[in-house]
């Protein structure tokens, strides 16, 4: 069973592991909150989709439902292993997989929520992630920095959480993205922004949040506006949390949510993530195999994504003048800048091919079921 909280995670990252266990010889069953729209396509896969409802956030009430959907659901399954990821479904599930005694329960760490809240908010989340981690038999996190924060933070022991490969939920899927790919045209107003302005063209893709690092983005871009550097930034994603503050003097596009990032990718000339956290962002992997490189922050899973000065560049979270620099470099350097693409690429192509890191899933899925199964076994 493998079980995350909502559509989208399951439609993005999840679909192609499970059908890579299907054919690898599991029986398979997806569950989140709403998959009625893949359930046929699942089943002619060999994957069983259901149904249950969770709520992103703290819900106490609607959480004590899906709990109790949760726990009948297992007990009716009896799956000998449970995987799950997202905060809110591991949460479900762990807990009633533990108390209902399946041998296997897989928590794929993919951030740590907490790592910039304060005050109530770290308390509780940070109480969500320990009780997770403890309800489960291992902690698969998709980074090396993350697997070291989790253990700093005491979610779980270092003997506990382990990394598969490099890392990453999923890889990326090189021929989708490909600069050779055949792609829908940007829409007219970005174009119209880009014929309008010059310079060095900065993108970001994601959500708009204050935990992106936007703000040190449109700083850095804007102390290059003051010193006659041409420069520009194509925000691509919807607004959430604070708003955005765009500095007088930058030229600056927001496209709003778009259906197929490549397009947006394509017009990059660097992609910038100056996140204060991150699991292992997969945005990084998506430019890399379109031949764009990243200037990231040293935040956790930002490091990971970057070879510095190879595909691409690793600077100081919140560091406006490193960011600086390193852009100015880039802008004047195309040789570089396109040598960076070529290397960001090849490592994607070869490092994260899908395939090899939902290989390295089953494989590890694999080995700890045996495992598991044989404790129960001598237990009895």
């Amino acid at each position: 069973m493998v079980v995350v909280t909502a559509e989208v995670t399951a439609r993005l990252f999840m679909r192609g592991y499970v059908e890579f266990l299907s054919r690898s010889g599991y029986e398979v069953m997806l569950v989140a909150d709403d998959l009625s729209a893949l359930r046929e396509p699942l089943f002619e896969r060999g994957v069983r989709a259901m149904s249950l409802p969770m709520s992103r956030d703290p819900a106490p009430l609607r959480d004590l439902v899906s709990l109790i959907r949760m726990a009948s659901l297992i007990a009716r399954a009896r799956p000998d292993a449970v995987v799950y990821a997202t905060p809110k479904a591991s949460l479900l599930a762990s807990i009633a997989a533990r108390v209902l005694g399946v041998p296997l329960r897989v928590y794929e760490l993919w951030g740590i929520r907490f790592e910039t809240a304060r005050g109530a908010a770290r308390a509780l989340y940070r109480g969500i992630e320990r009780v997770i981690a403890t309800c489960s038999t291992v902690v698969v996190a998709n980074s090396a920095s993350l697997a070291a924060r989790a253990a700093e933070f005491g979610i779980t022991g270092a003997d506990h959480v382990i990394v598969l490969g490099e890392g990453s939920s999923h890889g990326v899927d090189s021929k989708h993205f490909s600069p050779l790919a055949e792609v829908p045209e940007i829409d007219e107003a970005t174009a119209a922004f880009l014929a309008e302005h010059e310079g060095i063209t900065l993108g970001f893709v994601g959500r708009l949040h204050p935990d992106k690092g936007i703000d040190t983005l449109m700083a850095a871009a804007s102390r290059l506006a003051e010193q006659g550097e041409d420069v520009r930034v194509l925000l691509v994603g919807g607004a959430e949390g604070a708003a955005v503050e765009f500095p007088p003097g930058v030229a600056v596009h927001l496209t709003g949510e778009v259906m197929d990032v490549r397009p947006y990718l394509g017009v990059f000339d660097v992609l910038v993530l100056m996140s204060r956290r991150e699991g292992f962002p997969n945005v990084v992997l998506e430019a890399a195999s379109m031949e764009v490189p990243a200037i990231v922050s040293d935040a956790t899973g930002c490091v990971d994504s970057v070879i510095d000065g190879v595909t691409g560049y690793v600077v100081p979270t919140g560091d406006v003048d490193a960011l600086g620099s390193v852009i100015t470099e880039l802008a004047g350097d195309p040789v570089a800048l396109r040598a960076l693409g070529v290397a960001a690429r090849r490592r994607a192509v070869k490092t994260f091919d899908p395939e090899h890191v939902w290989r390295l899933s089953e494989e590890h899925l694999r080995s700890q079921l045996e495992r598991a199964l044989r404790r129960r076994t001598a237990s009895r």
